[in-house]
């Protein structure tokens, strides 16, 4: 998976008005998609959901289906 572009080449914190200015300039921009159906994450590096065997950010419906169960 590539790594995502940022305003200026730099990884920074965005205001939400200015994050989704350059998202939508610059789609997919900073926002994830999920590797099994590239539906939105609705999330970011920082808090990306993952599970051991799938290599990749998951959207909440692809986390509850393959995540091990407690």
């Amino acid at each position: 998976m590539s790594e995502n572009t940022w305003p200026e080449g730099r990884r920074r914190a965005m205001y939400p008005d200015e994050h989704e200015r350059w998202n939508s300039m610059n789609y997919p921009g900073t926002r994830q998609l999920c590797v099994l159906c590239s539906e939105e994450t609705g999330r970011c590096e920082e808090d990306e959901m993952t599970v051991e065997h799938i290599d990749g950010p998951l959207c909440i419906d692809c986390y509850r289906l393959h995540a091990p169960e407690d």
